[in-house]
């Protein structure tokens, strides 16, 4: 795995909770994160990303907690840094890019979706334990049986939390 690679499936798992494995498995025949790294780069530029691949490092090396690196890359909602972690969030979790300020041809709050496979591998429909209409890897009638857990999905361990109830 290249270091560029390693950093952002590091950076991404900080971000988003879920587990580098989860997000890059070592049987992968979509790799996204390869795909979205090359995506991202002309929209954020080269200086951005590198440096935010960089913090991203030092931080890791320095052996923070991933919860601890993702709050110092999202400290500063006006940063480019900053804003660029929101919308790498965004990428994973929904499979469109929102451009997240003006970077040479690409205008602050352009939206795409990266490719049909981004999105139908996006993680909100893991977390929601569901698919995009007209697409499952789920088997005929899996409807009619209890859902695996949201760990199974995802990788986090499941917390239970008592509901707002008085």
């Amino acid at each position: 795995m290249s270091t560029d690679r390693a950093n952002f499936v590091g950076l991404s798992s900080a971000l988003l909770g879920i587990g580098i494995d989860f997000l890059a498995p070592l049987i992968d025949p979509i790799d996204l994160p390869t795909k979205f790294l090359a995506y991202i780069r002309p929209r954020l530029t080269d200086a951005v990303l590198d440096a935010l691949l960089s913090q991203y490092a030092t931080l890791a090396a320095d052996h923070l907690p991933s919860d601890e690196i993702a709050k110092v890359l999202l400290a500063d909602p006006k940063h480019q840094a900053t804003q660029a972690c929101r919308s790498i969030m965004k990428l994973w979790l929904l499979g469109v890019w929102y451009q997240p300020y003006e970077a040479g041809r690409y205008q602050e709050k352009q939206q795409s979706v990266v490719s049909d496979l981004a999105y139908q591998q996006s993680w909100a429909w893991r977390a929601a334990q569901a698919h995009p209409m007209g697409y499952s890897q789920f088997h005929f009638g899996y409807w009619g049986e209890t859902p695996p857990s949201l760990e199974a999905f995802t990788g986090v361990p499941s917390k239970v939390q008592q509901g707002a109830s008085s």
